[in-house]
């Protein structure tokens, strides 16, 4: 197995389980080494790929662990045996990065699920490969455990006798190390198209993203495909702007391992007024769906309803477009609910909400920040957070059925939706009388009906970022303050592999 390790990107592979000791390490690869208090005081400045001690373990499994545990709660959720999520965790001491993955598992007698986190750990400086080819190692991680998982039903065996199964699944991600999805670079690399037919709104909405209002007027349709780059996420993100004239769109589909081949998240255009375009529109999006099939890639699509301008969405004939656009993605969905946004260059908002609806699906630790929010605002008796970067995108979101209650909006997604429109408009107010040293403090109070809105700035390292949290008491602020550090403390980690 260490020769295995040696030969191949990854640093080493732990199997981690929280039970009645609390977090510890079961299985190590390679096995943890000895050192003397002199090896231990030269530690940091002379550890080599296979130098990791049960000290150096133990670190990365209660790190891995608190990350899920938070105050034990969770294990209160019947739901427990379906929470199998992935993050990218890094360990700067170690110089390395991990993909972990977490899930409980039956072991033995235990009463519950015991809660694992198993981490494949590369070198800090190659922590693209885990970036980008995370949907392949997350297969056969997940495919591992299904199987390994009913190893550990009567007991925790003995390292030796379960090796054999962790050499084959290395066995397995070396193959995807000597065929990676991309070339190993240091800087992540994403790929956004924004596509759909020619006249709606793709050019328009980058421009908004973008703030260059002075360019709306008098824009011309895109003749091919425009490339640029924005730094996000910890990484360079390629957004293609792709022209959508018939000759193109075919162009796109005879070529498709350039424009397609290896998207990480499509936006695909849908302009909300004109009918009688809406078939061509669906056929190019079947064709689109079948060479991602094709490609084996399971690209997320969000759909942008453009044009979905405030003056007109009440009218008889646009409600009727919608709805019957609305029924066209559910049934070329396959089961799945399509993400639908309605967006409009006279509301910036709507915009930057699509689009950060969009960027949030490229965070691996989305679902693990979410869970940490969650159990923060149930600690709390939160009903409602949002928690965002200090641009105003959204990067978790918690609600419960009492914000609904306490605001009077009757609908989960209106609810959300009124808070995620109005969330950046918060921060960009905060940010400008900040400026003027308007703000004395770094949080603010509205109420509105029965409810409590607080909204607080907070920083994580070196980054602003702001919470919006809704309540029924304002007294609930001092709970709120003294439970906030050890959230943003447990969650620093993931938040800054999202925005750094």
């Amino acid at each position: 197995m260490e020769e295995l390790i040696k030969s191949s990107i990854f640093n080493g592979l732990v199997f981690a389980v929280y039970d009645q000791l609390g977090p510890q390490p079961v299985y190590m690869f390679p096995e943890p080494v000895r050192r003397n208090s002199k090896d231990e005081e030269n530690h940091e400045t002379q550890k080599d790929l296979l130098g990791l001690t049960m000290r150096d373990y133990t670190h990365i499994s209660i790190k891995n662990l608190s990350l899920l545990i938070g105050d034990g709660s969770i294990f209160e959720n019947p739901k427990i045996k379906e929470f199998k999520h992935f993050g990218i965790i890094p360990f700067p001491d170690f110089h390395s990065t991990s993909l972990t993955f977490f899930h409980f598992v039956e072991i033995g007698q235990a009463e519950q699920p015991a809660a694992t986190a198993f981490s494949l750990l590369v070198d800090e400086d190659r922590r693209s490969f885990l970036y980008n080819n995370m949907d392949r190692l997350k297969h056969l991680i997940m495919e591992f455990f299904q199987k390994f998982d009913k190893e550990l039903l009567d007991h925790l065996k003995p390292q030796e006798e379960i090796e054999h199964h962790f050499k084959s699944l290395l066995k397995q991600l070396m193959e995807i190390e000597q065929s990676p999805s991309t070339s190993f670079s240091a800087q992540r690399k994403l790929k956004i198209l924004f596509t759909g037919l020619d006249s709606t709104g793709k050019t328009s909405f980058l421009l908004s993203v973008d703030r260059k209002y002075s360019k709306l007027i008098g824009v011309k349709p895109t003749l091919g495909a425009k490339v640029r780059s924005i730094e996000a996420l910890g990484a360079s993100i390629f957004l293609w702007d792709l022209g959508g004239q018939l000759s193109l769109r075919q162009k796109y589909l005879n070529k498709a391992h350039i424009y397609l081949y290896e998207a990480d998240l499509i936006f695909y255009f849908i302009d909300v007024k004109d009918k009688k375009r809406f078939e061509e529109s669906i056929e190019y999006l079947q064709n689109i769906q079948k060479v991602l099939t094709n490609f084996d890639q399971k690209t997320p699509i969000m759909y942008i309803l453009s044009k979905s301008d405030p003056d007109i969405m009440q009218l008889p004939k646009i409600k009727g477009n919608i709805e019957e656009i609305n029924q066209k993605l559910i049934n070329v969905s396959h089961g799945e609910h399509p993400e639908i946004f309605f967006t409009s260059i006279f509301d910036y908002f709507s915009i930057l909400r699509a689009f950060s609806s969009g960027i949030a699906k490229l965070s691996p630790n989305r679902k693990l920040i979410e869970h940490n929010l969650s159990n923060f605002s149930k600690e709390t008796k939160i009903y409602l957070a949002l928690l965002m970067s200090n641009d105003g995108l959204i990067m978790a979101e918690f609600f419960t059925p009492k914000a609904i209650k306490i605001t009077a909006i009757s609908k989960p997604e209106e609810l959300l939706n009124v808070f995620q429109l109005t969330a950046p408009q918060f921060a960009i107010l905060y940010k400008i009388f900040s400026k003027y040293r308007t703000v004395p403090q770094d949080e603010t109070i509205f109420k509105v009906a029965k409810s409590v809105i607080l909204f607080k700035k907070v920083n994580v390292n070196q980054f602003g970022m702001f919470l919006l949290l809704l309540m029924d008491d304002e007294s609930k602020k001092d709970n709120i303050n003294l439970k906030l550090p050890n959230f943003l403390k447990i969650t620093e980690d993931l938040l800054l592999t999202y925005i750094s």
